[in-house]
């Protein structure tokens, strides 16, 4: 009888117990008896998937299923400068079971997701290999990867500088540029103090004139200015900053590089800006050594190299200009312009990846107009006509000479053949029978009775005995 009741008694424990596991299992919606009678209550979440009112085998077929989707479209970023790179799928592993076992009914849950470290640490290597990263770094950058994709939301952007602080420390120069000048005046050594130093902060936008605002060195001239800000636009083309704002002027500034120059003019409002879109800050330093002015940027490494080049200069000689002056003397000229020749700068830049060619940029077409020459040469009167020519340009010897005598009656000399209208064969005329004249146009003997007097059609004229023309 003991016995029969001693087996009972152990039948009602292992039962008992039985129905406390599952009773537990199912509170903490795990694979129990119950699970395919208790179900998830409405408006429970996990991440962006409802699983409201499911069981948990039938949410444990959904989640797998959206969990294989979910790493098959992973989109998680790792941001360094001016590298993004993707994470791989097989990096990052989803927990269906681990995630259904700290779900709340009822409520908002997030996703347990995993990130092999090892995997982790040769992404980072060969994507970043100017970098290094320590395992605890390493264990870092993984365990934010967890938490970014524990929402299931994709596509995620991680900016490994700000979880990673080290990075900083290993900054080196990444930009120069140079300006030889034999003697450093006073206001061009306040505006490398006043540079000297100074830092870009991430995303920020900045204007050159806004970093020398309220200090001594903006007093420089415009053209002081231009130097110093074309030699930081010069070392900007070496990193990824974008050029918002950058002007030329109407003539090079000397010793500026054709192609990059940024002109400061405080009267018509020219500036010289740009922005830092990284996550991490640059600083500006400036210095003065062997007759050359350097301006150096120093910041995180970039992932690309960047090469800026003029691929084109072509020269435009300048045109003549002549002015004639009275005061200037003959033979001599007088230049008043020597002129200048104009230039077209063409300007592009390499994006260099690993050693090779990315991508060859267009930056800029600069363009300055050429300027004259002006010289003064004397001023050259029109030369006379010789004796010879007559005003409409004919030799005297094909015209008639005409003088008027006392009378107003036209004389011919003999030089002109009596016009042409006598040249047509009458030779011979009733006066004068054999139909010559002399050079005076009087008669052989020179009597004033014997000259002959031609009207002015050439007809030798008769007169009566007392003088008067006989029609």
């Amino acid at each position: 009888m003991k016995r029969k009741l001693y087996t009972i008694s152990l039948l009602w424990a292992v039962a008992i117990l039985a129905l406390s596991t599952l009773f537990v299992q199912d509170t903490y919606a795990g694979d129990g008896f119950f699970s395919n009678i208790k179900r998830f209550g409405k408006h429970t979440y996990v991440g962006p998937f409802d699983i409201s009112k499911l069981s948990r085998k039938k949410a444990k077929e959904k989640l797998a299923a959206d969990f294989t989707d979910l790493e098959q479209n992973l989109a998680v970023e790792l941001l360094v400068q001016d590298e993004s790179v993707e994470v791989p799928s097989e990096v990052v592993t989803f927990d269906v079971d681990s995630t259904l076992s700290q779900a709340a009914s009822g409520q908002d849950n997030s996703l347990i997701a995993s990130v092999s470290r090892d995997g982790l640490r040769t992404v980072l290597k060969q994507n970043f290999d100017s970098l290094v990263f320590s395992e605890d770094e390493v264990d870092t950058v993984a365990t934010k990867i967890e938490e970014y994709v524990c929402s299931g939301i994709m596509p995620q952007r991680i900016h490994l500088p700000e979880y990673v602080p080290n990075l900083y420390s290993q900054t080196q120069t990444l930009a120069s540029s140079t300006y030889s000048i034999n003697e450093l005046s006073k206001e061009l050594r306040l505006i490398m103090e006043d540079l000297n130093g100074t830092e870009i902060q991430p995303n920020t936008t900045l204007s050159f004139m806004e970093i020398l605002e309220g200090k001594e060195s903006a007093s420089a001239s415009d053209e002081q200015l231009t130097i110093m800000a074309s030699m930081l636009y010069t070392a900007a083309l070496q990193t990824n900053w974008i050029i918002d704002e950058r002007n030329i002027s109407s003539e090079l500034t000397a010793e500026v590089q054709p192609g990059f120059e940024a002109a400061i003019n405080r009267q018509l409002g020219l500036d010289f800006m740009f922005s830092n879109p990284n996550q991490t800050v640059f600083t500006i330093h400036t210095n003065w050594t062997n007759s050359q002015l350097e301006l150096t940027i120093e910041g995180l490494s970039f992932v690309r190299t960047y090469e800026p080049e003029v691929e084109k200069l072509t020269t435009y000689e300048p045109k003549t200009v002549i002015r004639y002056s009275a005061f200037v003397s003959p033979g001599s000229v007088e230049t008043l312009e020597v002129g200048k020749k104009g230039l077209e700068a063409t300007v592009k830049r390499k994006v260099l990846l690993n050693g090779s060619l990315e991508e060859y940029e267009d930056v800029s077409v600069d363009f300055y107009v050429p300027q004259p020459k002006i010289e003064r040469h004397h001023l050259v009167r029109p030369e006379k006509p010789s004796d010879d020519t007559n005003q409409d340009g004919n030799s005297g010897s094909g015209t008639n000479s005409t003088n008027l005598d006392s009378s107003g009656s036209d004389n011919t000399s003999k030089e002109s053949s009596n016009s042409g209208s006598n040249t047509s064969g009458t030779g011979t005329s009733s006066g004068n029978p054999s139909g010559n004249s002399n050079a005076s146009g009087g008669s052989a003997g020179g009597k004033e009775d014997d000259k002959i007097i031609y009207d002015k059609g050439g007809n030798i004229m008769k007169f009566d005995e007392n003088g008067n023309p006989i029609d």
